[in-house]
Parts: C-alpha cells; structure tokens; sequence
C-alpha cells in the first residue's frame, strides 16, 4: 500500500483517538463548499418538464460496478466496487446545490496481493479485515444503503464486515454490528438478492432476502440486531429487486429482475403484482416523485453492442396507468447505463438524480469507470407537497 495512504491513516487515528472505536470520522479536508452555486441552481430551476440535463459537476464520481446509490440529508451517495471495477473505498456524495462531487473519505485498499486484494478484486468484495483507519473496503452495494430521516445517516449492509451507518455531516462510518467481533451470523442473501429499504410504517430500515433464509428483517437500533419479521413471499424468490417507497400506498413498489414489479406492504409481507410494460422488465432504476404522485422507472434499451440508452416511464400511482415519456435527445447514453439503482428523487429541487455509467474501461482495470451525472424533471407541480398525505415522512430521501 502506498506509504503517503499509510502516513495518512496514522494522522488520522492520532486525530480520532478520542471517538469510539467502532465511529471512525473521515478526513477533514474532505468538507465541502458550504455556499450554494447560484448559476448551478438558476440552470436545475429552469430544466423544462420531461426533459434531461447534463449537471456536469465538479469533481466527477468514479463509476463503481454493481453497486448502487441512495439519496437523504440533501446528498447523493455513492460506494462500492470490486469484481475488477473499482479498488477504493471512498464515500462520494454529490450536492445539487453546489453541482459538486464530495470527496466525503479518502480511498484505500488492501495491499496488493494480499489474500484481502484477491478476494477484492476476484469477486464481489469479501475481504476479512476492515482498513488501517477502521472502515469497509469496497464491495458491491446493489441496493443495499438507505436513508433514515429520523437518524439523519445512510444505514449500509455490507456482506463482508457487516451492517454500518454512515454519517454524511461528519464524513463518518459507525459500525452497528461488526462481522469480526459478533458471534451469531448476520442474515444475508447472495450478492445481488439482498434489498435494504427504509419504512416509514416501521420507522426502521428493512432487509428483505429472496435468497439465503428467505425471511424480512427489521433493524431493532435499541438492540443493535435484526429482528425477523416473515418469510419472504414464494413469487419473489431469487430474484433482484429494487424499490421506492410509495406513500399514497403505504407500500413499496418493488421491480424485480424475472418477476416483474409488485406492491410490497410491510410488516405482513404481502405482495400484490402489478402489470407493467414489456419495455421496463428487468428495470433496476426507479424512483417516487412526490411534487407529482407519480413512479419515474427507467428501461433501458440497446443502441451498440457496447451500449444502452434509456427512456422513462411514469406510473400514475392513483390510478395505476403507466405513461411511455419521449423526452428531448440527448438521453443519457453508456455501457451500463440505468444498472444498480442510480435514479434517487431530490424533493427539495423537484428533480432526479441520476448516475450514468457510461464505461469502465480505464488505464487501470481497478481505478473505477467514468460517468455523468444527470437530472431529469418529470414536470412542474402546481403545488409541491412536503408531506404524505397519511402524514409519514416521503421517501424521496431514500
């Protein structure tokens, strides 16, 4: 490992040997600009409805395969890598109101050819020791983070170290359950079949494994473990799926990878299918915009061999109608475009966010793809709406 990283981590575990040992902060030079960007905000004011804008922000993500995002607390969050994608660990959170990407934590990896580089880089993530400084290595995500408005952080389940938070205003990871230190096993599905969401209804984040034991899981923070809440219903089994929350149903829609979408109402369990375009089987962005009552879900469609595009649908969630959108050219255009969870709903600008992998060939196998950021305005409300009509939180935060 690099000796400037290792000098690095010792500044900052002499700097944050007050903290707990399981709540390691980040660097400090990693704050952000705390004044909003004017022209940034006027030119995201002005997006016309259904259409896209390329942000262009400061400070670009690195693209991180196979792994999602989540947005909350007035960020975008991005994490995660491996399998030959992305080495770091880093945390980067995008911020609208200044059209910058956040270097939020310094990356690090494991020494390269360590047992740790190699279960890294060999597959989806993992490695058996945390990083000099305390925190994850990198690791597919999937939709695997959520936001808790209560707690004001981002809750990560990870298979490799176990289940986190992470606290954007301190550049923070908290370690909830340490996969090193607990005796009892964690409850994890394979790779892509874990789903983490927030519920309202519950107050809590929910994993729902459609693999593994097959059971719903609440996260009890009282007692810092998982409590089981059902058995995960037969019809979406072994499947990938990716979710937004629905107020209007108390429900999550959910889309599934070979099961199509279908409402998902908590804390029973119960799944109710819902029909869907053709166009959208498989689509694993998708996102609730509250200004309009609507689901924006993204299908992807084949312009290369080396390329996708896509087109948004809006699903009336009243009276359960799905709309084909055409809005003007240029779409957002790559080699993995619309995969893993990249469209989130930013209430307070009324747009979504969305991270485009446009490829992942770099110099470096390892050093992470390129990518775009781009919002897209569904329409302008006639009166934006700050809370559920049952008087719950939106999740337009995660």
């Amino acid at each position: 490992m690099r000796v400037a990283m290792l000098a690095a981590a010792a500044a900052l575990v002499l700097a944050s040997a007050a903290a707990p040992a399981d709540e390691q902060a980040g660097p400090s030079s990693s704050s952000p600009t705390s004044q909003p960007d004017a022209a940034a905000l006027a030119r995201l004011a002005k997006t016309p409805d259904n259409s896209w804008l390329d942000l262009k922000p400061e400070g670009m993500a690195k693209a991180r395969m196979y792994s999602g995002c989540a947005f909350g607390g007035g960020y975008l969050w991005y994490f995660g890598g491996a399998h030959r994608g992305y080495k770091g660990n880093d945390v980067q959170l995008y911020d609208p109101t200044t059209n910058v990407w956040i270097q939020a934590t310094e990356p690090e990896w494991p020494e390269i050819g360590s047992e740790d580089w190699k279960l890294m880089t060999g597959g989806g993530g993992t490695t058996k020791h945390l990083s000099p400084t305390g925190r994850p290595f990198t690791e597919h995500t999937y939709q695997q983070v959520c936001w808790q408005p209560d707690r004001k952080r981002f809750f990560v389940v990870l298979m490799s170290s176990g289940t986190w938070e992470f606290d954007p205003a301190g550049r923070k990871w908290i370690h909830l359950i340490s996969k090193f230190k607990n005796d009892k096993p964690e409850p994890r599905g394979t790779w892509a079949q874990n789903l983490v969401v927030y519920d309202p209804g519950l107050a809590a984040p929910v994993m729902v494994l459609t693999s593994g034991d097959n059971s719903v899981y609440r996260f009890d923070h009282a007692k810092a473990e998982w409590v089981r809440l059902a058995e995960t219903p037969q019809g979406i089994r072994w499947n990938e799926t990716y979710s937004t929350w629905v107020p209007e149903w108390n429900a999550h829609l959910m889309s599934g990878a070979k099961k199509g979408f279908y409402k998902f109402e908590l804390p029973g369990c119960k799944v109710t299918p819902i029909e869907a375009p053709e166009a959208l089987k498989g689509c694993q962005s998708l996102a609730y915009d509250c200004a309009n009552r609507v689901v924006i879900a993204l299908a992807r469609a084949k312009v290369s061999d080396r390329e996708q595009t896509v087109q948004p649908w809006a699903l009336n969630v009243a009276t359960m109608k799905w709309t084909e959108l055409n809005p003007p050219k240029p779409w957002p255009q790559g080699q993995c475009t619309a995969n893993w969870g990249k469209l989130w709903y930013d209430a307070a600008h009324n747009v979504h966010l969305f991270v485009n992998d446009v490829r992942r060939d770099r110099a470096e196998v390892f050093d992470g793809g390129v990518t775009e950021t781009w919002a897209y305005r569904y329409a302008t409300p006639r009166s934006a709406q700050k809370t559920a009509p049952n008087g719950k939180p939106e999740a337009g935060e995660g």
